[in-house]
């Protein structure tokens, strides 16, 4: 059997034995894991077999942990993660998703700008299914970002107007999220 990889999204261990892991393959699963010395964030290889509706995991070994970025911008980091595991179905294939999110392990030195992240706040949020239910958010230019990759809306130059419209955009999306009151970062979109 083939070893699966996943990053943990939540874990639940001062509790129970129980984690919220995005795997490649199987989208976001409920797991338990072997240990408690995991932590959100870490990205592991692991066996799981399915018991019901929660996998148990084991020969789990810890691949990688976002430091750098944690470092660098660990708010963002949360942001990202957090809005995962709201926001992403359970038990169903997100390969974008994962990439998206593991693509943020991959730079040695992250240093992202104000406009990177919100780009990438924005492009996450509509490749998770997301959008605003306000009117004005109804406009073909989002549907046309939305088409594009993250670097080629970071290469064109984009205006303080495109830069606010999409500042609000995520925003409005994040706040109509049925959990919204027990977001603990969204704060961060107070940030500019």
């Amino acid at each position: 059997m083939e070893k699966k990889t996943g990053i943990i999204l939540k874990t639940f261990f001062s509790k129970k034995m129980k984690a919220i892991v995005l795997d490649q393959q199987l989208g976001k699963i409920e797991v338990v894991p072997p240990s408690d010395r995991y932590t959100a964030g870490a990205v592991i290889s692991y066996h799981a077999h399915l018991r019901g509706q929660i996998y148990f995991l084991h020969d789990v070994e810890l691949i990688d942990m976002p430091l750098a970025l944690a470092k660098e911008d660990i708010l963002f980091l949360h942001h990202v993660i957090e809005l995962i595991y709201f926001c992403a179905p359970f038990s169903q294939s997100m390969p974008e998703i994962y990439a998206m999110a593991y693509q943020l392990y991959c730079t040695a030195s992250p240093s992202y700008s104000n406009d990177f992240k919100m780009v990438y706040l924005f492009k996450l949020l509509v490749t998770l299914g997301m959008h605003p239910e306000d009117p004005r958010f109804q406009d073909a230019k989002y549907y046309l970002l939305a088409r594009e990759s993250i670097d080629t809306i970071l290469n064109k130059s984009i205006h303080l107007e495109i830069k606010q419209a999409l500042h609000e955009w995520v925003r409005a999306c994040v706040l109509v999220h049925p959990l919204i009151r027990v977001f603990k970062t969204v704060h961060f979109l107070d940030l500019k």
